[in-house]
């Protein structure tokens, strides 16, 4: 009997014991592969590239960058050239790699279930992977914010006030209570960056802002909710945001679009190669917390694991067996091109709401 193997991760059930590890949200993991469903620059040849491309190449994103066209005020035949300049842009491959071993012949004289102790150990795996995944998600964003935006004098009427201050776009107290939702919408769109947008922030980060719709709303002396509440499925919170002193939101602003992730397969794996006990094989489902497809390699070999036991020498456990699994989560990051982050407004905003 095999315990092991790419089609366990399809029913992953918890009986007969329990497990202390706790889970944080990964919201930015949500918020990311919710915005790879808007990515309109990367075409469906070059998707299909992204999962069979060795790590040696690149995919090479032609861009038309932007120009200054010459306009005359009367025809001439000195037309103007207005020769565009076209650009290559490429992106960096990331990896997560995890696992784990299993040996059926210790739960022989165990009190605890095997089956429960694999699928426990696999979501555990699972979820340190997609820890370390976010994170990697949360510094492409920290790089791709937006370091200009302009119009927050429009908006910073009354008592809600909105500031860009080093690459950060600062919401007063006021303005996460009423107008916040609104007029970050208005922001975007007159920096010519209009869309619909997703907020992933620290715990609880726009708790102040629901908690007032929730006091006024259609039939309250003040709708807010007339202002545009963002969607609850826009709204991603996770545990690898932390607000600094006087801040109670921090986090950020991202366009469908803006970013995205795509996988990659290798060859033995998407082929499901398998020599002797070793098989090399894609998952056929999106991993716990990960949110994506992964590559998996099972091994099953003959060991001497009486070592296991401290105390005696558990005959099950000479010249048994052991099954190990190995997960590699390879993946590429992409995002809109913008030749100057520094003059031209991006899609990504660093968003902070103050306590004052």
């Amino acid at each position: 009997m095999s315990y092991i193997n790419a089609t366990v991760w399809n029913d992953i059930q918890s009986t007969n014991a329990t497990n202390e590890k706790r889970f944080a949200e990964l919201g930015i993991i949500d918020a990311v592969l919710k915005s790879t469903e808007g990515v309109d620059y990367i075409s469906p040849s070059q998707k299909q590239e992204f999962r069979e491309i060795s790590s040696l190449r690149s995919i090479q994103i032609p861009v038309i960058k932007d120009q200054t066209v010459e306009v005359l005020t009367s025809p001439s035949f000195n037309i103007p050239h207005n020769l565009a300049k076209t650009e290559n842009y490429s992106f960096v491959r990331y990896e997560a790699f995890s696992g784990f071993r299993f040996y059926p012949a210790s739960f022989a004289n165990n009190q605890l279930n095997a089956i429960f102790y694999r699928d426990t150990v696999m979501n555990n795996v699972a979820y340190g992977m997609a820890n370390e995944i976010e994170q990697i998600f949360q510094t492409r964003l920290d790089e791709r914010k937006t370091q200009t935006l302009s119009g927050l004098t429009e908006v910073s009427q009354g008592d809600g006030t909105f500031t860009f201050l080093n690459d950060k776009l600062n919401i007063n107290k006021a303005a996460q209570q009423e107008t916040m939702f609104d007029y970050l919408d208005q922001i975007m769109t007159g920096n010519e960056l209009p869309g619909r947008y997703r907020i992933v922030s620290n715990r609880n980060g726009l708790s102040l802002a629901k908690s007032k719709y929730a006091q006024y709303g259609s039939n309250n002396e003040r709708n807010l909710q007339a202002a545009g509440m963002l969607e609850s499925d826009r709204q991603h919170q996770t545990g690898n945001i932390s607000p600094d002193g006087g801040e109670n939101l921090s986090g950020f602003m991202i366009r469908d679009g803006a970013i995205g992730v795509y996988e990659n397969f290798p060859y033995d794996f998407r082929e499901g190669t398998e020599i002797g006990g070793r098989k090399w094989s894609v998952s056929n489902v999106a991993l716990p917390y990960i949110g994506m497809k992964c590559n998996i390699y099972t091994n099953s070999e003959a060991t001497e694991a009486s070592a296991l036991i401290s105390r005696g020498k558990d005959s099950n456990l000479k010249m048994t067996h052991f099954e190990e699994m190995a997960i590699w989560a390879s993946f590429t990051v992409v995002y809109r091109y913008n030749s100057d982050l520094t003059t031209r407004p991006n899609d990504i905003v660093k968003i902070i709401g103050t306590t004052t």
